[in-house]
């Protein structure tokens, strides 16, 4: 019902993003007066502590029991001057790490040791540029171990070895797929990333062949991510080259780019884990970071980072142990970065010169399989794959609220909503009237902002009493009144009727700030709500406090009035949560309400949206459980649906008898 930028009253196009970048620009002020002021070794190493330790909790603990690793070797690949052997290895029990560990012919002494972390590649260590660093580095004496990540070459989470097929899209579409569901647990798939590559590590201190003292490591792209990640927690590696990844969180956010879900950090901007900390906390030890002048990761920002990262070497008196090398090219390991690498491993790792290849013979990807299925879900009856580990976890971190009133105290804290109480300036932009069955409905156009530069706005509809008024919140906003009037006329009835958009939906929806479509992997939602959970919030809980602030409009209105909220799809969540927050709320009616968060997490396929991503919310809460919350009051839940969007065969939700149509 409204026209564009609320019929010409307000640009809301852009405001969502600009407030998040307004908001973490903030944040970075901070972050650069703390770093700045670092004038010691000392207290860089409190900071480095500091950083450690939230990384850790951030992705959900790295206190893994370190079990048996049965490395199984599978093949042996003989070349002139090296092998490549299969091995398969379990970081944790039953869940399976292919491998090729490339090692030079006629060893006599023990050697130095490169961990490969490779990157989004569907064939992952098979990728041609991943083998030319594997075989450059054996030429050179080096011992390497090339690792597969999860979702990539033989460890497809979501293979069905009937169809012979992966039923999520390999890579980054897996990744975030089941990282979903470690963001609800209060977890990070990156925790996953990161066991694998401990215990790569575990598996090379195993052979006596690798010198554990001399242990390197490398990747790019993606496995620039995990080299950064495996930097800051792992002390055993001693010399790095993250490639194709370091840039700043600066530059990232102007750019609209999203993030894999391994790569957003809850509060990671909030709390000023920046790229440069996963150089900076690595000092003194040697690394160069790798990149290419043209990569979608911002040159200026991997500068700036290199630059922040060589004042701490500076500290130790070891800025010759830190290097930035700028590759030509596009977002990838070529030649001329391997090479850089290369020399750079033999330096600090052997000492010497670096004997570099200009023509290196790759092999086929099925030669250097592991399996014989193609797939560890195929080949072993045993192996667990990430959506069963997400459970057990979840499993083990669940901790109930048995106190009732804790439930609402929980729930804020979870959310962390915005701290404002500015006046909301409301505007009355129209109004108008339409014709129903039974005669004339009168409605008015109205904007607000319930946050410095974020406008909502909202059809408030009078109907037949004036006694109460149903707050409406719908997943299409304003724009979805013509398909819910039913739904509408039934809230007529009883009184007034505000349909509100809070800030995203409807009227105040803002534009697609990349390629993807709006609520798909990486679109718009999704990397707006990934920027905000690195502050330390949600888009749920911005829209929850929207809704707090149209509850205090109506009140403006008629502080007499009865308020009673609607809302159905997505936003019959945020209605919820508004519901437990607001006491003046009488009462609620929750439509298509997701029925629970275990749900999502116990079912290895679910129906994937990135506005259900909260961080932590179902470690300690669950939609029963907020449900029961408001038990004390008149509330309708019609249709809950279950983790696959299909209407939840059940009867009651949090002790609230459901009904279905």
């Amino acid at each position: 019902m409204f026209k564009s930028f609320l019929d010409g009253y307000y640009d809301v196009g852009n405001q969502l993003p600009e407030y998040i970048k307004r908001k973490a620009f903030e944040y970075f002020q901070i972050e650069g007066v703390e770093k700045d002021s670092i004038k010691s070794i000392e207290e860089f190493e409190k900071r480095r502590e500091r950083v450690r330790k939230h990384f850790i909790e951030a992705i959900g603990g790295l206190d893994i029991e370190k079990t048996e690793l049965n490395p199984t070797y599978t093949g042996t690949i003989e070349k002139d001057s090296y092998i490549i052997k299969k091995v398969i290895f379990q970081s944790l029990p039953n869940f399976y790490v292919t491998s090729n560990l490339y090692m030079p012919k006629g060893i006599k002494d023990k050697l130095p040791a490169i961990l490969f972390a490779c990157g989004h590649w569907e064939g992952a260590k098979s990728c041609p540029e991943y083998q030319k660093v594997c075989i450059e580095l054996a030429n050179n004496g080096f011992i390497v171990l090339a690792v597969d990540p999860i979702g990539q070459g033989e460890r497809m989470q979501y293979y069905d070895k009937d169809l012979k097929r992966t039923l999520i899209r390999w890579g980054t579409m897996e990744h975030s797929y089941a990282g979903l569901q470690c963001t609800l647990i209060g977890a990070n798939i990156a925790r996953y990333f990161i066991w694998d590559l401990i215990r790569a590590v575990d598996f090379l201190e195993s052979l006596p062949e690798v010198d554990s003292t001399r242990i390197g490591l490398t990747g790019n792209s993606g496995g620039g991510t995990q080299s950064s990640y495996l930097m800051l927690v792992e002390q055993r590696i001693k010399v790095a080259v993250p490639c194709t990844y370091i840039t700043s969180r600066e530059e990232y956010i102007k750019t609209g780019q999203a993030h894999d879900s391994e790569q957003n950090i809850f509060k990671a901007i909030a709390i000023g884990l920046n790229y440069d900390d996963f150089i900076s906390c690595f000092a003194p030890k040697p690394v160069m970071i790798g990149a290419v002048d043209s990569d979608f990761f911002c040159i200026e920002g991997t500068i700036n980072s290199y630059e922040r990262a060589k004042s701490i070497y500076k500290l130790y008196g070891k800025e010759e142990n830190i290097k930035l090398y700028i590759a030509k090219g596009t977002h990838s390991y070529n030649d001329e970065l391997r090479q850089e690498a290369v020399k750079w491993f033999v330096k600090h790792l052997k000492g010497g010169e670096a004997k570099i290849e200009e023509q290196i013979k790759i092999e086929k990807e099925e030669t250097l399989r592991c399996t014989k299925t193609g797939q560890v879900l195929a080949e072993f009856e045993s192996a667990k794959d990430i959506p069963t580990l997400n459970y057990e976890y979840f499993k083990k971190e669940f901790k109930k609220i048995s106190d009732r009133e804790k439930i609402r105290e929980k729930l804020l804290e979870i959310l962390n909503l915005p701290q404002n109480d500015k006046p909301l300036y409301p505007r009355v932009i129209g109004e108008g009237e339409f014709n129903s069955y039974n005669g004339t409905i009168r409605y008015k156009k109205v904007f607000m902002f319930p946050e410095e530069d974020i406008a909502t706005a909202g059809i408030y509809v009078e109907g037949e009493e004036k006694k109460r008024c149903t707050l409406l919140i719908l997943d299409k906003g304003t724009n979805g009144i013509q398909e819910n009037f039913d739904l509408i006329r039934q809230f007529l009835i009883k009184g007034d009727v505000f349909i509100f958009d809070p800030r995203g939906i409807g009227s105040v929806r803002c534009r697609n700030i990349n390629p993807h479509d709006f609520y798909e992997y990486y679109g718009t939602e999704y990397k707006l709500n990934f920027d905000l959970m690195m502050l330390g919030t949600s888009m749920t809980a911005l829209r929850v406090f929207d809704i707090l602030r149209a509850i205090e409009y109506i009140k403006g209105l008629n502080p007499n009035i009865s308020i009673a909220i609607a809302g159905k799809g997505i936003s019959a969540t945020y209605t919820l949560f508004a519901s437990v927050i607001s006491k003046e709320l009488e009462e609620i009616y929750l439509e298509d309400l997701l029925s629970s968060y275990r749900d999502i997490i116990s079912s290895k396929y679910y129906r994937y949206d990135p506005r259900i991503e909260i961080y932590g919310i179902a470690r300690h809460l669950d939609i029963e459980d907020l449900i029961f919350y408001i038990s004390d009051r008149k509330v309708l839940i019609v249709n809950p649906r279950d983790a696959k969007g299909e209407i939840a065969k059940i009867d009651k939700l949090g002790g609230i008898s459901v009904y279905r149509y």
